[in-house]
């Protein structure tokens, strides 16, 4: 009994942060909530969007107008977690989302809504995003203890991978029961109680009581990302993970040409990989306890790389799913282990900006992968390319074995292995 309690123990996500931290079960249910609301907004304004204009050039505009926000909010909001009060922060850049959503909702009830409101509003909401996901990725190590800080960036992967699976399905009814004003006033509700919710994770001053000229703040978080050799190499491996996260833009072509199926394999396949990431989740109770986290975090990636080198060969729709759930498991393996390795290695003054390179490097990264995937889309047969970027990204995990080796010093020790930064 007690073996096959250990191994579920091992297996199973650790509820601990739960369970012991009052304020991470405000910050979860907030996140989730959020997450939520802000998830039915990925239907809604594409649906409205074309709606307008009947165009997929004006929806991808405004997708690029809101991750142009995201990415600026992601690198401003670094600095400003690490200069005011972070819980304040969080409540204020959600509040801003909010009056969005609202205006959104007000829009869209006029018999011809405004297209340039909606461009707005998407770019305010992607910069509150980046602002408000930044500021809690440097409040969450400071609410749970040390050793549970994989289990509270699994249990913080958990709440996207929720919303991802969720959020379209709400959506939908709500348009076609509702309309599309109603989902954004939905959405609107939703972030009125994310904003409640964070008020319980109590206050969370920014530390030190001196503060840099913002551009030198900036430039001092880039200098220590860049002279710190584990958080270095973990944002290198970051970035890899993100370029190995565009295969889906592929996937129209590869259930079309390789598969020959219609829109409901389409629809199971673009679903896979957020199945297999709350698969990872839900099973990461090990990464909490793994000895070589750094070892773990290169062969997270790896597996990435080979679900999508799998999907390329795959010449099913079964294999090919449970391949994309692979990747979707790599995925969130990858996602914990770095939020724990870097939050391990990032001293509380900088947490802010670290995490503003992290959020930066998701938007960045996924952008720039998609386009490589598309690029070998147009040059090869698209289970060739899926075969060819699968490979590709398995190639620069191996090559990243033997160039970042202070990642493969990386242990469960408490201290930071390499606190020192360049001069």
């Amino acid at each position: 009994m007690r073996l096959g309690g250990l191994v579920i123990d091992t297996l199973v996500i650790d509820p601990g942060p739960l369970r012991t931290s009052r304020p991470f079960r405000f910050a979860f249910a907030a996140r989730l909530v959020s997450l939520l609301g802000i998830g039915l907004l990925v239907v809604a304004v594409p649906a409205q969007t074309y709606a307008l204009t009947g165009s997929s050039l004006h929806v991808a505009g405004v997708a690029t107008t809101m991750g142009v926000g995201l990415f600026v909010g992601s690198i401003g909001g670094g600095v400003l977690v690490d200069r005011f009060e972070r819980r304040r922060t969080i409540q204020l850049a959600r509040s801003a989302a909010g009056l969005a959503f609202v205006v959104l909702g007000v829009n869209a009830l006029f018999p011809e809504p405004s297209l340039a409101v909606v461009y707005v509003a998407s770019a305010i909401d992607g910069f509150a995003g980046g602002v408000s996901g930044t500021a809690l990725m440097a409040v969450i190590p400071t609410i749970v203890p040390r050793d549970k800080l994989a289990a509270a960036g699994a249990l913080t992967a958990l709440t996207t991978d929720l919303g991802t699976i969720a959020s379209p399905a709400v959506a939908g009814v709500i348009i076609a029961s509702g309309g599309i004003a109603t989902t954004y006033f939905v959405a609107a509700v939703a972030t009125v109680l994310t904003v409640g919710l964070i008020r319980g994770i109590g206050p969370s001053p920014a530390p030190g009581e001196t503060h840099e000229q913002p551009l030198r703040a900036l430039v001092t978080g880039l200098r220590y990302a860049a002279g710190h050799r584990v958080v270095r190499a973990v944002l290198v491996v970051g970035l890899l993970s993100m370029l190995v996260s565009g295969p889906t833009v592929l996937l129209p072509a590869y259930v079309d040409q390789t598969l020959g199926a219609g829109p409901e394999v389409l629809g199971l396949l673009y679903g896979a990989p957020a199945v297999g990431a709350v698969l990872g989740s839900l099973t990461s109770g090990w990464t909490g306890r793994v000895r070589r986290s750094g070892i773990a975090l290169l062969a997270s990636v790896a597996v990435m790389s080979a679900g999508i080198a799998l999907l390329g060969v795959a010449g099913g729709a079964v294999v090919a799913f449970l391949a994309l759930a692979g990747h979707g498991l790599g995925r969130a393996l990858t996602d914990i282990l770095r939020f724990a390795v870097l939050q391990q290695n990032t001293p509380d003054e900088l947490r802010g900006r670290i995490s503003s390179l992290w959020q930066a490097q998701v938007v960045v990264g996924t952008s720039v992968g998609s386009i490589l995937a598309g690029l070998l889309g147009r040059w090869f047969a698209p289970d060739t390319a899926l075969f060819v970027y699968g490979l590709g990204g398995v190639v620069l995990a191996a090559l990243l074995v033997g160039v970042l080796g202070s990642l493969w010093r990386v242990t469960d020790d408490p201290r930071p292995i390499d606190p020192e930064v360049s001069a």
